[in-house]
């Protein structure tokens, strides 16, 4: 038996999709012997890709949230400002 080429093999489990590679890894019946660690490997990347875009995604609320506290301080400076001009006029 040839080698297993991993571009090849990890470009065909692109097509199946994550859940049915996983079902297939399960089962042992289609995963075994030399795939089974490239099957192992592509699913750690892609776990690994999907930490990484919820660590974006988290980071990403993070700054929103950074930036409306910051217009609600500003908002609130204007405000006692203008309660200020209105007290002394």
């Amino acid at each position: 038996m040839p080698p297993i080429d991993p571009d090849a093999f990890f470009a065909e489990l692109e097509k199946l999709g994550e859940d049915e590679v996983r079902k297939r890894l399960a089962s042992r019946a289609i995963y075994g012997g030399d795939t089974a660690p490239l099957v192992t490997e592509w699913i750690r990347r892609k776990d690994q890709e999907c930490n990484a875009l919820s660590n974006r995604e988290q980071i990403r609320i993070a700054r929103s949230a950074k930036n409306a506290a910051w217009i609600a301080a500003i908002a609130a400076i204007i405000a006692a400002i203008s309660a200020i001009i209105v007290l002394v006029s």
